[in-house]
């Protein structure tokens, strides 16, 4: 069974398009034969299709990549899927190379990802969330775009550490940060909460989830700062206190940085929808 990918750098791997799909209860995969790879994130439920003629199910948690030249066809319908998918071009092999699609010069430089696998939707939601937002922006951002291609295609590639304490660790450091995202100094506590030094700790979470603890702080807070642009008529800078910074200006700056827009504007894009 072909359960791995290597592609040849370069060319980098290239995200043509991508959103999120949410299928009908009953709906059936399109019958096609695509000349790039598609990969899909599976967030709720299962999809069905069939290979070449090779039942596949995806059910969420799991991530799969759909082969160029191959034929998927939707046989029977799935029950009401929503997952977030991604075209992309890229010279690869599959492991056993009984599909031929790169040319013969095998470039040394490469890596390689599984076919399929598990995912913990934590730590892709943020990059999924901005990627989207990317993909529909009038301001197109191609470098943006394709960074976050590739940090989502390195989780998956790594998403299966070597050591389970360490996914353990990680899992409590985030754990930590997810309930203490609004409150000051929170990174520069957990060498005391941990009894690991700083840097010890941003880097193991950034080997094992692709973000630092900043980082994942920043994503917390804008999230929970759309949730309450979104659902309550709060002053910008009360959101701003609320979800921890300390300074109106701060939140300003990384709202547009991360959506592209800024909050005022963002939430009256969002209520012109209803």
């Amino acid at each position: 069974m072909i359960n791995e990918l290597h592609f040849s750098i370069p060319p980098w791997p290239e995200c043509t398009t991508g959103s999120y799909r949410f299928f009908e209860d009953g709906e059936k995969h399109i019958t096609r034969v695509c000349d790039y790879f598609v990969l899909i994130i599976m967030l709720e439920n299962t999809l069905y299709f069939t290979e070449n003629d090779l039942d596949i199910s995806v059910s969420a948690g799991e991530w799969y990549i759909q082969i160029p030249g191959l034929k998927q066809e939707g046989k029977i319908g799935s029950p009401a899927p929503v997952y977030f998918y991604l075209h992309f071009n890229a010279l690869g092999v599959l492991q056993d190379n009984s599909l031929d699609i790169i040319p013969s010069a095998w470039d040394s430089s490469s890596f390689k990802i599984p076919v399929r696998g598990n995912f913990d939707l934590r730590y892709l939601k943020p990059f999924l969330d901005q990627l989207d937002t990317l993909l529909k922006s009038r301001a197109y951002d191609i470098l943006g775009k394709e960074a976050l291609f590739l940090t989502i295609l390195k989780h998956l590639a790594t998403s299966n550490p070597q050591s389970e304490g360490l996914r353990g660790f990680i899992d409590k450091v985030m754990e930590y940060l997810a309930l203490n995202y609004n409150k000051p100094l929170v990174c520069s506590s957990l060498s005391q909460k941990f009894n690991f030094t700083a840097d010890y700790i941003t880097r193991k979470m950034k080997q094992y989830t692709g973000i630092t603890p900043w980082q994942y702080i920043q994503q917390i807070r804008l999230d929970r700062a759309k949730e309450l642009l979104n659902s309550t008529d709060y002053t910008l800078a009360s959101i701003a206190n609320l979800v921890g910074y300390s300074d109106l200006s701060l939140f300003y700056k990384a709202f547009k940085k991360s959506t592209g827009t800024a909050p005022g504007e963002w939430r009256k894009q969002q209520r012109q929808k209803y």
